[in-house]
């Protein structure tokens, strides 16, 4: 009982930390995701990108995502955003916490542009669905006829709210690029992304309360219209598709991206007053003999201060081993105990072999990170290239030409000219 109940703590500090939802609708078998460890939202690209084959340009610690086949990846990503909440309640889907750092529409253009730079090809389509019908009636997708509402079927949002009617719109939009999107869509195996952007919810929340009827109802209705868009997209694509829908909270936006500035404006001036103070060290140090102080110049003097630096670094191990070493010979004059002696005796021997070491250091050389890749591309590459040669050379020699082929003709005609 008491592990659930700080079980339950746990996860509601998690919550509470995190300021969205990314929730996965459909993921196909060969991308698994996993855990409920937090992601920040500029990952989202990157997830999204590794999901379609491509290459990541940030290398992150998240861990939720694993490719199980990376030759049956999803053929498209269908991310629908929902700005302005924190959660999206009851959906169905693996749900992980979102630390939202940067907006959507700025998650959309890196990932767009990343497809865009690779193939032009690829089908890009973004839908904001708060500019309403008359914006969308000729959308990416074709001209979307939504359904209208019945008002009877609503229990506490109405019509005559602007805010209830925003949002009621912007779900039957929802549903009307599902039954589009059978018609309009033809798969090419080429990577597609659709991003679906709810903007209504937010308004319905302020004005009738996150925990009141007309909110629950709403959350409803759109989880309603995210299961109708999740089918078709499965649908076309034969279930080889990744559908997410993602929430945010607009203040959390705002807080994080002042607070992000500011960091970067910090780290700015203390890079400048860095370089000022290392100017001003140099000059006051040593000069060029031009009265400039040229890369040559400036070459020299690094490798001068390293070489200094080193010296400095080995004399100060130099000694401490020596004083430890005299600290050792001192108590071994003093002491007489022979398991004291031979304690002693077994330090002096290990500082004078770190002394010994110290004067010929053969440090490592430090290698990039890509460099077990290259290796091991260049070691099976020769190991197949090695074997496969080995194979080539066994054929030709256990090879019977016979009687028919060119070399028996040419022999046979040479052996009759010389005879």
């Amino acid at each position: 009982m008491f592990s659930q109940i700080c079980w339950i703590f746990v996860s509601f500090i998690i919550y509470v930390q995190a300021s969205g939802e990314f929730v996965l609708l459909h993921t196909p078998d060969s991308v698994i995701f996993k855990g409920n460890k937090e992601i920040d939202q500029s990952l989202l690209k990157e997830v999204f990108s590794a999901s379609l084959g491509f290459t990541v340009k940030q290398r992150a610690t998240w861990t939720g995502m694993s490719i199980t086949n990376p030759f049956n990846l999803p053929e498209a990503i269908v991310a629908i955003a929902v700005e302005g909440i924190e959660s999206l309640g009851l959906i169905k889907g693996k749900k992980f916490p979102l630390h939202v750092d940067e907006v959507e529409e700025t998650t959309w253009q890196a990932l767009s542009g990343r497809l865009e730079e690779r193939d032009n090809d690829n089908t890009l389509v973004r839908i904001y669905l708060g500019d309403g019908l008359d914006a969308l009636g000729h959308s990416a997708l074709g001209e979307l006829k939504p359904t209208t509402i019945d008002e009877s079927s609503l229990k506490a949002l109405s019509l005559k709210k602007d805010e209830d009617r925003k949002f009621l719109e912007e779900v039957q939009l929802l549903h009307a690029i599902a039954k589009k999107v059978t018609s309009a869509i033809r798969t090419d195996n080429k990577p597609d992304v659709y991003w679906l952007v709810v903007s209504g919810l937010h308004p319905v929340f302020d004005t009738h309360g996150k925990n009141s009827v007309a909110a629950k109802e709403a959350l409803i209705l759109l989880n309603e219209a995210l299961r109708d868009v999740s089918k078709a997209f499965i649908d076309v694509y034969k279930s080889q598709v990744l559908i997410a829908a993602f929430t945010n909270d607009a203040s959390q936006v705002r807080h994080t991206r002042s607070i992000n500035l500011r960091e970067q404006r910090d780290a700015a001036d203390d890079k400048t007053n860095k370089l000022e103070t290392t100017t001003i060290k140099i000059e006051s140090s040593s000069s060029s003999p031009n009265g400039v102080l040229d890369e040559e110049y400036m070459a020299k003097i690094i490798e001068k201060n390293d070489k200094e630096h080193e010296k400095i670094q080995e004399k100060y191990i130099e000694d401490e081993i020596k004083d430890k070493i005299s600290d050792i010979s001192d108590k071994v004059n003093e002491s007489t105990h022979e398991p004291d002696l031979k304690e002693y005796f077994d330090d002096f021997t290990y500082y004078y072999k770190k002394s010994l070491e110290l004067k010929d250091l053969n440090i490592a050389n430090v290698y990039s990170e890509d460099y077990p890749v290259i290796f091991n591309i260049i070691l099976w590459f020769g190991v197949v290239f090695f074997f496969s040669l080995l194979a080539i050379c066994f054929t030709i020699a256990e090879m019977d030409p016979g009687r028919d082929s060119i070399i028996y003709r040419m022999t046979s005609n040479r052996m009759k000219k010389d005879n």
